[in-house]
């Protein structure tokens, strides 16, 4: 009786546990010619900067693009904030594109030996403007808005990049296309992928109550 009374306890335990769910798992394809811009000529501070700025707004390797943002929206729990960083080298913003969950700290990093003006913009409104004039400065902010933050430098305007500060779990494509989301519980979804130039595009998606889920994206053509 006993023996009978723990197995009936431990099934009713297991079908409380939830489900385990899985990764969301994908690729970016860019169909056509992926469009080739000619370097942006440098006429200052060029011992650091260089002679000419590379176009960075399409990034294709193999017909795959790169620095898409995925955010995945609806899930019942938002990502933990964290710590992430952007650099100033070689008068360029690394990364390029990142993604945040809302509440991380933004470490902005001057990693060249000149003035750099880092000015991020959420919307029409500043979000930080910050004059960097030292080598290996580092200022943080918190990420308390969701949205997309827009980052200049006012010293050498050639220099862009974008910090998606999201509600739900994201992830950017790398110069491969591909992507990973992990740990999503089971559900169905909608997912979109941004893109600077290109637009967004959005799918819907079910993680499986075990499993990966996938789901691929195309701009261009």
């Amino acid at each position: 009786m006993g023996t009978l009374r723990s197995t009936s306890l431990a099934v009713a335990l297991l079908a409380a546990l939830p489900a385990a769910g899985g990764d969301l798992r994908g690729s970016v394809s860019f169909l056509g010619k992926a469009p080739v811009h000619a370097p942006e000529p440098i006429a200052k501070d060029q011992a650091v900067c260089g002679n000419a700025a590379p176009d960075e707004s399409v990034a294709v390797l193999a017909g795959k693009l790169a620095n898409v943002v995925v955010v995945v929206r609806g899930a019942p729990s938002p990502p933990a904030a964290a710590r992430v960083t952007l650099d100033q080298r070689g008068c360029r913003y690394l990364p390029h594109v990142q993604a945040a969950p809302v509440g991380s700290v933004l470490e902005i990093v001057n990693g060249d030996p000149i003035l750099h003006n880092t000015h991020g913009y959420l919307g029409r409104a500043t979000a930080f403007n910050l004059a960097m004039p030292r080598k290996d400065q580092r200022v943080t902010k918190r990420l308390d808005r969701p949205g997309l933050i827009q980052v200049r430098c006012d010293v050498h305007g050639w220099m862009s990049a974008y910090v998606v500060v999201s509600e739900g779990p994201a992830a950017v494509s790398g110069p491969d296309g591909s992507f990973v989301v992990p740990g999503l519980p089971p559900g169905t979804y909608k997912v979109s992928a941004w893109h600077e130039s290109l637009g967004e595009k959005t799918a819907e998606v079910t993680v499986p109550a075990s499993g990966d889920a996938s789901v691929s994206f195309a701009f261009g053509g």
